[in-house]
């Protein structure tokens, strides 16, 4: 069985052949070459565990064939074989990384141990490098996920604090830091529970250190005025031993406020269907017990009203479904093209063109040439509807209404104002509302769910836009909103 491969250099016949001769006698592979070019074209087209390097040959000196065989990163154990081994040879071949030095005249059995010796320092150092590259591919994938942890842990929305078995702080990430306003330098490796035993965080602390506690922990804090949800999560290793704890801090404010409008909403929903239905019931009653008579005539104003009411809830429910349908769809704008403003605007005039004669109203539109806006058409109908509307239902007999529509850099400003009944000024915040009308005896006999201005805010924020309310109480009022601007029709090509 052979031990591993010998390279042997030397220009001299006798000594190469005679190395070779001794050492595949103890079952090594051996090849000898006699210049420092042969050796070259050798290690160039096999592998060699061991090289025997002669210092004097008749191309190359030893040192150089050393440092042209060390340049080749070749995992190989050498050793110089020289007659001529002086403290300035051994220097220079030290510095290039020679193993061992074999001086002429040898005997058999040195040439065997120093080749064995050379054999056991290749296979240290392979090993070595082997356990050096397992190492740092350990090290490595270490740090990777580390680095996958950290960023992950860092891309939430919510704050992380990781706390070791010790009770200190192994990771944290910004939105943490952000709660507790201490820098992550200051919080990694300190310990937690005395960091959290302060203000709106002693519950965390508490829930560090309760000991009996083998489940995890989910209570709330309130910390400036913002609800938080806190969870407190052991976690194990595969044995089941307690390697520390996760904590988890969510802001529900957001939620909570959700809630309370959604518990809101229905409350007014209700009340809202309540009150007409129960007025229609009535009706129906006085018609069934015929209260006015068998004749028809004395009914005829209970079944108008009846009739009215019916129509305010086709309205209602109609509203209610625009709603729900803009919340489903959420946020749009991007796949939508841009559709020229000016048909829009003309075919909303021309449908409230008898409604204004009747109430002797005005209304003045204009709008700059060629604009293009990105909303779909049916919801720009809706938001135009709904404010032309409004201001002619709560304008005055003789009065004026106008509709502005210009650009204004990257967006489109469209602005309809009324010389109306206006909104008292600790009104103007709740307009846009959920079913929010103005009780006042002006307002009284104007049929409206309250719902309109909900829709219009709804879809204009649908396509990013903005929309703001201005008024005083008794001369009128101003909405102005904006939505993305498209090219125009004449730049279009």
């Amino acid at each position: 069985m052979s031990h591993g491969r010998v390279l042997v250099i030397d220009d001299e016949y006798g000594i190469r052949t005679g190395i070779r001769d001794i050492l595949e006698l103890e079952g090594f592979l051996v090849e000898a070459v006699e210049t420092g070019r042969e050796a070259l074209a050798a290690v160039d087209s096999q592998e060699f565990d061991v090289i025997l390097i002669d210092f004097r040959l008749p191309d190359i000196d030893g040192i150089t064939l050393l440092q042209a065989i060390q340049s080749r990163k070749l995992n190989v154990a050498t050793c110089m074989i020289t007659a001529y081994a002086n403290i300035e040879t051994a220097i220079a071949a030290t510095r290039e990384g020679i193993d061992m030095f074999l001086p002429k005249p040898f005997s058999p059995d040195d040439l065997v141990g120093v080749v064995n010796n050379l054999f056991k320092q290749r296979t240290i150092r392979e090993q070595a490098e082997r356990l050096r590259l397992a190492h740092e591919a350990s090290l490595l994938a270490l740090a990777s996920e580390q680095s996958q942890t950290h960023s992950l842990v860092e891309s939430l929305r919510d704050a992380v604090m990781v706390v070791n078995r010790d009770g200190k702080v192994a990771l944290v990430n910004c939105a943490m830091t952000l709660l507790l306003k201490i820098t992550e330098t200051d919080l990694l490796l300190k310990p937690a529970a005395e960091i959290l035993n302060q203000g709106a965080f002693i519950p965390l602390a508490k829930a560090l250190s309760d000991r009996t506690a083998e489940g995890r922990s989910v209570f709330d804090i309130e910390i400036e005025n913002h609800q938080y949800m806190v969870s407190v999560t052991p976690f194990y290793s595969a044995n089941h031993e307690a390697l520390g704890h996760i904590l988890t801090i969510s802001d529900i404010s957001e939620v909570r406020r959700m809630a309370m409008e959604k518990s809101r909403f229905i409350r007014t929903m209700v009340h809202e269907l309540r009150s007409p239905l129960g007025a229609i019931k009535s009706v129906l009653e006085v018609l069934e017990d015929r209260s006015l008579g068998n004749e028809v005539t004395p009914y005829t104003n209970l079944l108008e009203r009846a009739h009215m009411r019916l129509n305010g809830l086709v309205e209602l429910i109609g509203a209610l479904l625009s709603l729900s349908q803009i919340e489903t769809q959420g946020r749009t704008g991007a796949n939508v093209s841009p559709i020229p403003i000016d048909p829009v605007v003309q075919e909303i005039a021309e449908l409230y063109r008898e409604q204004l004669k009747v109430a002797e109203i005005d209304l003045t539109i204009t709008v700059e040439p060629n604009l293009q806006g990105v909303i779909n058409v049916e919801d720009l109908k809706t938001i135009l509807t709904n404010l032309i509307g409004n201001a002619i239902k709560y304008n005055r007999p003789g009065g004026a209404a106008s509709l502005r529509v210009n650009r204004s850099g990257d967006v489109i400003i469209f602005e309809v104002a009324d010389t109306g009944l206006g909104i008292k000024a600790e009104n103007v915040p709740r307009i846009f509302d959920d079913f929010f009308r103005e009780k006042r005896p002006e307002t009284r006999e104007i049929i409206g769910n309250g719902l309109g201005l909900a829709i219009v805010k709804r879809l204009v924020e649908r396509y990013s836009g903005q929309i703001e309310a201005t008024s005083t109480e008794g001369l009128g009022s101003t909405f102005t909103f904006s939505l993305p601007s498209g090219r125009s029709i004449c730049s279009a090509g």
